[in-house]
């Protein structure tokens, strides 16, 4: 076959829409017909794209920030309207769907998180702030690692480390946002701080501070302040090292943050306190759960009545799964403001 340039046919079907639908792009589920497989095919409009030079951008980022927790790119191609990415298809989904489901332990999170910063790392030796750092980006691959994918919003820094996003996820907005400056790493690690807050406390406690905004300004003064997210409010179980973690993250004053993704990634790494507790929550009952390997243990919290809030507490023989009441760490009439000591102390098992 001579040198030179050659165009070819590529054939995929989509069988569904699989991601949210963005303002210039959709997700599908496709099959392969030249590898007959599945694969993943974001497809995005020419016509929003203003530069023509900019339509591989993503793919070309995606291509050269290759990684084992970064989602590769298959090959890019396009048609009259439109620009095609496709990707593998990764059946286990993200973080988000993960964390919908039920509340993660902390060993998990930290395992997630440490994985996806490796790759959040990688890009930014690569002179790229992803600016789209959320649970909905990370994907779970078949071996369960946390993948970061969805390079739509990357840019390429300048030679002193900056850069400015088209446009920015509201849910997870930096405080630098609302200012003039151009934007450095310290907003992926920002962002990156807010996805760990929602993967240790759930999306409901996440949620339910977002809905008590009445109006934009209101949440723009909160985040300017570091109001929101609630820097106080963490599940029990979650430890005050790692509550700090977080918060170092997600400061309001960009020198207080870590200054690089190794340095996050360093300190999560040391955390080693309540790491398999589990938590659920059904109405008004909440439940902690560890297992040991010998022992189950299990606090159940019920707030139906907040002037008399129970703990009942126990521990369950694996083996022969016999139950019994840990007398010491059950309780009646408890208030609010004394319950979550008395969570607490049963947590140290």
């Amino acid at each position: 076959m001579p040198l030179g340039l050659y165009t070819t046919e590529l054939n995929f079907e989509t069988i569904k829409e699989i991601g949210q639908e963005g303002k210039n792009s959709k997700v599908f589920l496709a099959h392969d017909k030249q590898l007959d497989g599945e694969i993943v095919v974001k497809k995005i409009e020419k016509s929003k794209i203003i530069n023509s030079t900019e339509y591989y951008e993503e793919a070309k980022k995606l291509y050269s920030s290759s990684h084992s927790n970064v989602v590769r790119v298959n090959y890019g191609c396009s048609d009259a309207d439109h620009i095609y990415i496709a990707m593998p298809y990764y059946k286990n989904g993200s973080l988000k769907s993960l964390a919908v489901k039920e509340n993660l332990s902390i060993r998990e999170v930290i395992r997630y998180s440490i994985q996806f910063l490796s790759g959040l790392h990688n890009i930014h030796s690569k002179g790229l702030i992803h600016f789209d750092i959320k649970p909905d980006n990370i994907l779970l691959s078949d071996s369960n690692e946390a993948l970061l994918s969805d390079f739509g919003l990357a840019k390429a820094t300048d030679s002193f480390g900056f850069a400015n996003p088209k446009q920015i996820y509201s849910k997870q907005i930096p405080p630098e946002s609302f200012d003039s400056t151009d934007k450095t790493i310290l907003f992926d690690i920002y962002q990156s701080g807010i996805t760990l807050y929602r993967l240790l406390n759930g999306e409901k406690h996440f949620d339910e501070q977002l809905s008590k905004f009445s109006s934009r300004d209101e949440f723009i003064e909160a985040i300017e302040t570091g109001q929101f997210p609630n820097r106080d409010s963490y599940l029990p179980h979650i430890p005050l090292k790692l509550q700090r973690i977080i918060n170092k993250a997600i400061s309001v004053n960009l020198p207080d943050r870590h200054q690089s993704v190794l340095e996050l990634i360093n300190e999560l790494s040391e955390v080693d306190e309540n790491l398999d507790w589990k938590f659920k929550e059904r109405g008004t009952i909440k439940n902690w759960k560890f297992d040991n390997g010998v022992h189950t243990y299990s606090i159940n919290v019920d707030y139906t009545n907040p002037t008399n809030i129970t703990i009942f507490t126990t521990k369950t023989n694996n083996l022969t799964n016999k139950s019994q009441r840990i007398i010491a760490d059950c309780h009646n009439n408890l208030s609010k403001k004394n319950v979550l000591s008395n969570i607490k102390k049963a947590l140290k098992k």
